[in-house]
């Protein structure tokens, strides 16, 4: 069975911030009355829902106990609040540009009627990476978006964007938004896989419930191909601001420092592909995403936490050791690693990689375009394990056996790679979903944290329960390979291959040739208030024209899809 399989190579020049967005619904009733307008002559208009509703609460109270004595909770059930907010919202947009604060309320409202934060993701390509669906604008605009922690900028492809890229996914118009705002300041990022540019926006963005007003984010016009997968719309980082191209506080901490979340956290349970009978490569039971809480169904125990530490660039924590096959790999100093849930495979250092195969009896390394890989007969088990702080993931042979990629049949290649970082990089090691589907992940805001759980019984159990078959992808290589030295060209590496050029040079690239510009986090953001760097540097680094000192190289966004993608194209490993 020729199963389609991804490697994505994440390595962004810049980490991704999303932000959250949603937008009242508009629906408007049949029930048309008569208004005079001039002598003679009558217009016919319809009442909104909500009018309609205040109606009937207003009729229900007077004749039942009165209006003033009514009972508050239940008739409010009917009648939100809310819409008294959203109403003076969409008079400040038109003319008091935005500026009287109900736009605000109104996302705060919205939050605090969220029931949990949480949401589905889907799965695209067989585990390659996990999307949501968020809402964007007024009214609301639903759209899909990889959800990444190796990133911190939010951007979506816009309905100006014509390229063929964009023709298969949905896309953000401004134009139909009553909440949307042109920045008027360019935005572009180069990754090793693609690119992508546009203008930044803000606009109301909502996930799981929570809402954000006036949160940046860049609508994009020019999409490359192969840097989303089929029904993916864009990119919203879940890192933190530093990383951010935009400059723009990230979705995620303006919730976390409001009031609106219970807890300062998110966490992630990335579901295993299920390969039931008539499935695709997309399956949308792909795990679930709670923001603001712990979903104590989806685990079992006690959070072991790890610090981030307060200069953290990334989700980046220390590795205390890692086994194969029983026996302990030295990891010397390069021992940091990125938790990036935007990134498909586990990627580290040459040495300490050549160290972990060495354990594994037949294996080798990989050739020509795929020597940043190795293979080993598919007809070993492997025990990898990870360990942090106290925590220790046990990456399931599943997780570990990529499939055949080679003309070898009795070879499967291994989802630990090379992937050389750039010698200023605070992390060697980006931790991806082949170990994260083994454990819930949670990202701490304050104090800054990874924390780690074993995934409850029940889980576990529908994931021990999950395929095995091993993909057979050695038609593929013809078409990966060729597609390889397309998509990394613009990357710099002194290795002759183009993957390895990818895997070596991605981590360094950034927008228009600059680094990543490192900014401090200061101040309190609250909801509805996107903060981004003043004057031309905020400008200037959006467009890519600012000088950056102390820059870090990203990881997550941008070259993130490297691998090989179905019969197609290598895709990315990090978003």
């Amino acid at each position: 069975m020729i199963a389609p399989l991804l490697l994505f190579l994440t390595l962004p020049l810049a980490f991704a911030n999303p932000v959250p967005t949603s937008s009242p619904a508009t629906s408007i009733a049949p029930a048309p009355t008569s208004l005079p307008v001039a002598r003679g002559f009558s217009t016919s208009l319809s009442h909104g829902q909500g009018a309609i509703a205040r109606a009937k609460a207003y009729e229900k109270a007077k004749s039942k106990r009165g209006f003033f004595s009514r009972d508050v909770e239940k008739d409010d059930e009917a009648l939100p609040p809310s819409w008294l907010l959203w109403a003076g919202a969409r008079v400040d947009s038109k003319y008091n540009e935005g500026k009287g604060g109900f736009a605000a309320a109104y996302a705060l409202a919205l939050s605090k009627r969220a029931k949990n934060g949480e949401i589905t993701l889907t799965d695209h390509s067989l585990d390659t990476s996990y999307s949501a669906s968020i809402s964007v604008g007024t009214p609301a605009q639903t759209l899909n978006i990889v959800l990444d922690t190796g990133s911190s900028d939010l951007w979506l492809a816009s309905t100006e964007c014509d390229t063929t890229a964009c023709e298969s996914m949905d896309r953000y118009n401004p134009s139909d938004s009553s909440s949307s705002t042109n920045l008027t300041t360019s935005f572009s990022i180069q990754y090793g896989s693609g690119s992508t540019s546009g203008s930044l926006f803000q606009d109301l963005i909502t996930l799981g419930g929570y809402s954000v007003a006036s949160q940046t984010f860049a609508s994009c016009d020019d999409v490359s191909s192969g840097l989303l997968s089929s029904g993916v719309s864009g990119i919203m980082g879940l890192s933190w601001q530093a990383l951010a191209y935009s400059k723009a506080t990230p979705w995620w901490i303006t919730l976390a420092k409001s009031s609106a979340w219970s807890d300062p956290l998110f966490a992630f349970y990335l579901a295993r592909y299920r390969n039931v009978a008539g499935a695709g490569a997309t399956e949308s039971d792909g795990g679930v995403a709670s923001f603001g809480y712990l979903d104590s169904s989806m685990y079992s125990g006690d959070v072991t936490y790890v610090n981030v530490g307060d200069s953290a660039q990334y989700w980046q924590i220390q590795m205390a050791s890692v086994t194969i096959q029983g026996s302990s790999v030295s990891l010397g100093s390069s021992n940091m690693a990125a938790i990036d849930t935007g990134t498909t495979l586990i990627g580290g250092p040459e040495s300490v990689v050549a160290a972990i195969y060495a354990k594994i009896s037949g294996s080798h390394r990989m050739t020509g375009s795929y020597s940043s890989y190795y293979e080993y007969p598919c007809n070993t088990s492997v025990d990898f394990d990870i360990t942090f702080g106290g925590y220790t993931i046990k990456i399931t042979d599943q997780d570990f056996n990529l499939g055949r990629y080679s003309s070898d049949e009795t070879m499967c290649t291994g989802a630990v790679y090379i992937q050389t970082l750039s010698s200023n990089s605070p992390v060697q090691w980006i931790v991806g979903d082949a170990a994260l589907k083994n454990t819930y992940t949670v990202f701490r805001y304050s104090p800054a944290a990874v924390g780690f759980a074993d995934l409850a019984s029940s889980v576990a159990s529908s994931e021990a329960a999950q395929s095995t078959t091993i993909v057979d992808a050695s038609s593929l290589l013809a078409a990966a390979s060729s597609t390889t030295s397309t998509s990394v060209a613009a990357s710099t590496s002194s290795s002759s291959s183009a993957a390895a050029a990818s895997t070596s040079g991605a981590k360094t690239a950034s927008v228009s040739s600059e680094a990543p510009h490192v900014v401090t986090v200061s101040g309190s953001s609250t909801i509805g208030v996107a903060s981004t760097a003043s004057g031309s540097e905020a400008s200037a680094s959006a467009s890519g024209s600012g000088t950056s000192s102390g820059a870090l190289p990203a990881l997550g966004s941008g070259s993130k899809w490297l691998g090989i993608f179905v019969g197609v194209a290598v895709g990315v490993f990090m978003l």
